[in-house]
């Protein structure tokens, strides 16, 4: 009996992309509203509250567009064209979508830095709380997608 487990760098093509649209896209685009309506109920109710992170609602809303977009353009553009190991067409815009990326990562460099580290302070409620943990999340299972497709999906499309 073979009880290792393949790792996701090693993962066939086809799995690959299907963990990256049903589970990671699919849950972020199901995430973001969710947090978007923390962020303004936090900004809302501690809106006198020093520690809240002014602009975090605008910021969580811009991060909501920019993520939708992206991955619009991706799946229409980049990874159904990858489907069964299809060589991509020579239009693919993998180098576009890698620029995507570094702005996106850029927007979750900017949300740690509004919210110290995803750090809520001692006088948090359990929303802000909550919206912390879950933003943290978010930014890690978004920054492991984005190494999944920058470095170990696309490259296998690249020449």
């Amino acid at each position: 009996m073979n009880d290792q487990q393949t790792s996701m760098e090693e993962l066939d093509t086809d799995v690959l992309l299907e963990l990256i649209l049903q589970g990671y896209d699919a849950a972020h685009l199901a995430k973001l509203p969710e947090l978007h309506r923390l962020a303004r109920k936090i900004e809302a109710v501690h809106r006198a509250n020093p520690e809240v992170p002014k602009g975090i609602t605008l910021a969580i809303k811009k991060m909501e567009h920019s993520l939708t977009d992206h991955i619009e353009r991706e799946n229409a553009y980049v990874l159904k064209r990858m489907e069964h190991d299809q060589p991509p067409r020579p239009d693919t815009p993998i180098a576009q979508m890698n620029e995507e990326h570094s702005f996106l990562k850029e927007q979750l460099n900017s949300l740690r830095r509004m919210t110290c580290n995803y750090r809520a302070p001692d006088s948090a409620c359990r929303s802000w709380q909550r919206f912390y943990r879950e933003l943290k999340a978010l930014d890690f299972s978004l920054s492991e997608q984005i190494y999944l497709e920058r470095d170990v999906l696309f490259p296998r499309f690249q020449f």
